[in-house]
């Protein structure tokens, strides 16, 4: 357990000025903190709390610009939500949570929303919306096939979201793959889902180690001049382009 002190609303609050204080200037550019009292469920699951979001300061009026055609995103306000309660519900269902820590990281979080939006980029968007998958995946809901795509990418061919890995394999059943925790494991999948669940095999994430789930790789739809170009490197002997995680050329 943490042996960080107690949530209360005063030391919270300092905390989070803090956070938003230290933040250079230039970061916070067009961008506003509130720091509520009160707890923000999500409205599917009353189990689930929100603990910060991040939304336009002036929603009607970009909404007017977009259908006139005048919207610039480089120009957008944020208002950042931090909810005390959230906090709070999180702190006393968690294994081991530190506060101050995930504070600091809602904040930058939602601080990160902000350009990306005025950037026109949706990486965060996305990201939040795997989570949510992976949640419903968790609760035995029909989920679709490569969510975790959208998770935290991690090396060969892995994602991460919240201590659940997700890594892709070649060839078929069973998959012999390497487990988090550095043991060697075999895989089948499962005939509904398509993909085989390792439960507690995966990375740890708040106190706790979550699952591994191995699934295909899906099959290569390359354009027809990235295969003429991989038929020619192999005619000719030519080296191989560097590789991404995703087994794509780089």
């Amino acid at each position: 357990m943490s042996d960080r002190p107690p949530l209360e609303m005063e030391g919270f609050r300092a905390e989070a000025e803090a956070v938003w204080d230290a933040i250079p200037d230039h970061f916070r550019d067009g961008a506003i903190l509130l720091i509520h009292p009160e707890a923000e469920p999500d409205p599917e699951y009353e189990s689930v709390f929100f603990l910060g979001a991040c939304e336009s300061a002036f929603g009607p009026l970009e909404d007017a610009l977009a259908a006139s055609g005048d919207y610039r995103p480089g120009d957008r306000q944020s208002v950042l939500h931090i909810w005390f309660g959230s906090f709070v519900e999180m702190a006393a269902r968690a294994v081991d949570f530190d506060w101050p820590y995930e504070l600091e990281e809602t904040i930058l979080h939602e601080l990160t929303h902000h350009w990306e939006h005025r950037a026109g980029l949706d990486g965060l968007d996305r990201f939040d919306a795997a989570q949510l998958t992976n949640f419903r995946r968790l609760r035995g809901q029909a989920v679709p096939m490569y969510f975790w795509r959208d998770g935290e990418p991690w090396a060969g061919g892995r994602w991460h979201i919240d201590g659940d890995v997700f890594v892709e394999v070649d060839g078929p059943p069973p998959w012999t793959v390497r487990a988090e925790d550095g043991e060697t494991v075999t895989a089948e999948p499962d005939p509904m889902d398509g993909w085989a669940t390792l439960y507690e095999r995966g990375a740890i994430f708040d106190g706790r180690r979550g699952d591994l789930i191995v699934a295909p790789r899906p099959p290569d739809r390359s354009g027809p001049l990235r295969r003429l170009g991989r038929w020619l490197r192999g005619l000719f002997g030519a080296a191989p382009a560097a590789h991404t995680d995703e087994g794509e050329p780089g």
